[in-house]
């Protein structure tokens, strides 16, 4: 079963159907991939930027209002106590504003943290030289942000110098979660790649649907040439096509002018096997009549013998019968001998009936017998008794026995044995028949079936046997072939289906 689904799938590949989906469905989705792709990245570029502005915003509003007061502090408009205060209310005021912010400190200069949002950190000292940001702000006086995590969450950390010009009272670090941002970004990734998902299967099934509009009168034609292939048969009628107006139209015309071109061809084909067969059959009685001269000739002399002995001799009346009986076997012997070559010389047009196989061919060694035994040959059938009649044109298939048998025979001018099975193999009949004459040379083997080609003398064949003989046993639905080999003989093997 699993080796069955693999064969359709690999049919289905290589088909114009597949091959069209496959391309098409490739394009979709590098184009849809790569689309999306530059959405998403533009889409999050555009989330990252104004996440970055609006810590840009906040850094500057509190850049502002502190230096603000670290003036009026170092002016003696308040004390350090008042400083402390407003730091801490500033903090507390600015993280209810903005729930996103999850950090607040404010150092001084030192790098002493003034207010922090964490209680821990009061009167502590940051070494602001090996903090990078913290280094960079005080050096260049110019904000830092910059992409972190803080307690496991993505944060922007922003690094804000307090200065006024190149007075500088300190830094406000402000951690701003990233996290509302990219749960944004990620669902916004997920509807395009749903949407992506959703137009590529629409894409997909009408692409199927196009794909097989499109292969479907491409499909007609190679139906029916499989058809032919298999039935060989072009006189079978076949399903109207569609006109079209586009090249498969084109195509379509083309095959069914090659087609009917193709038919004309068969026909005369036909007709020319059925000349050289009739052909080929007059020169096979012409080598049978001697041997069937004889056969006549036998009983005729007895009859004569037997008239000739009613007429003048005084006979009582059992003798009388017997020699009555004596001529009717003598008729009824010559009626059949003379039946069998008419039956094989009969020119009819091509019926196929249901034949007994093994009766056709002793009736054919009827007509061999005498031309066998002049040359002092064993005849030897070997019948299978398991064969049912097949479906055959008798006449045709008598032409192709008896032509193999006659060439046999021929090739056996000192004595031998010629061999006749039949047996039944794998939906067949096999008949088969050998001769122990010199065998073919393995140079003329690739030439037996070719028209016209014999290695007999001027006027002993005319080449066609073999070659109308592999015709007709095409035309059946079988094959023919042989094995030869030089001083052993030759075997013809002949099979016809059965049904």
């Amino acid at each position: 079963m699993q080796v069955i689904m693999i064969e359709k799938l690999r049919k289905w590949v290589f088909s114009l159907q597949g091959k069209f989906i496959i391309v098409a469905s490739t394009c979709i989705f590098i184009f849809t991939t790569v689309g999306s792709f530059l959405i998403i990245s533009r889409e999050e570029s555009l989330y990252k930027r104004d996440i970055v502005n609006q810590g840009n915003v906040l850094s500057e509003i509190s850049r502002l209002t502190l230096t603000n007061v670290m003036v009026y502090n170092e002016l003696g408009m308040m004390d350090r106590l008042d400083l402390i205060d407003y730091l801490d209310y500033f903090i507390i005021n600015l993280m209810e504003r903005d729930k996103r912010i999850r950090y607040v400190a404010i150092f001084n200069d030192s790098g002493l943290v003034l207010a922090s949002s964490d209680d821990s950190e009061y009167g502590k000292t940051h070494d602001i030289y090996t903090d990078e940001c913290m280094n960079a702000a005080l050096a260049n006086l110019k904000t830092r942000i910059v992409d972190e995590r803080f307690h496991n969450e993505p944060i922007l950390k922003i690094t804000v110098p307090l200065n006024i010009g190149t007075k500088c009272w300190g830094i406000i670090r402000i951690n701003l979660s990233t996290k509302e941002v990219r749960e944004s970004i990620s669902s916004f990734k997920n509807e395009i790649t749903k949407l992506v998902i959703f137009f590529s299967v629409i894409s997909l099934l009408i692409i199927s649907i196009g794909a097989k509009v499109l292969a479907r009168p491409v499909s007609k034609l190679s139906k029916i040439m499989d058809s032919i292939k298999t039935h060989g048969d072009l006189e079978q009628q076949f399903p109207a096509v569609k006109d079209r107006r586009d090249e498969i139209g084109e195509l379509q015309k083309s095959f069914l002018w090659m087609l009917q071109r193709l038919r004309e061809a068969d026909r005369e084909h036909k007709k020319t096997i059925e000349v050289l067969s009739q052909t080929e059959k007059m020169v096979a009685i012409g080598r049978l009549a001697a041997g069937v001269a004889h056969e006549i000739n036998n009983p005729l002399s007895g009859m004569t013998l037997c008239f000739k002995n009613l007429m003048e001799a005084d006979v009582d009346h059992l003798t009388r019968e017997k020699l009555v009986m004596a001529i009717n076997d003598g008729l009824q012997k010559i009626k059949n001998i003379v039946g069998h070559l008419l039956d094989f010389s009969r020119m009819t047009v091509t019926e196929k009936t249901p034949v007994d196989l093994n009766n056709l061919i002793n009736r054919l060694l009827v007509l061999l017998n005498y031309s066998a035994s002049k040359k002092n040959i064993e005849i030897i059938k070997d019948l299978s008794g398991g064969i049912s009649e097949i479906l055959i044109d008798e006449n045709k298939m008598s032409q192709v026995f008896m032509n193999i048998m006659i060439n046999a025979v021929q090739a056996m001018d000192d004595g031998g044995r010629l061999t006749i099975r039949t047996r039944a193999d794998d939906g067949f009949c096999v008949v088969s028949i050998a001769d122990t004459g010199g065998g073919i040379a393995p140079d003329i083997m690739s030439h037996i079936f070719d028209p016209f080609f014999t290695t007999k003398g001027i006027g002993e064949g005319t080449g066609l046997g073999l070659s109308v003989s592999k015709g007709i046993v095409e035309q059946h639905g079988g094959t023919i072939e042989v094995d030869s080999e030089i001083g052993a003989g030759t075997t013809f093997k002949i099979k016809l289906p059965l049904v």
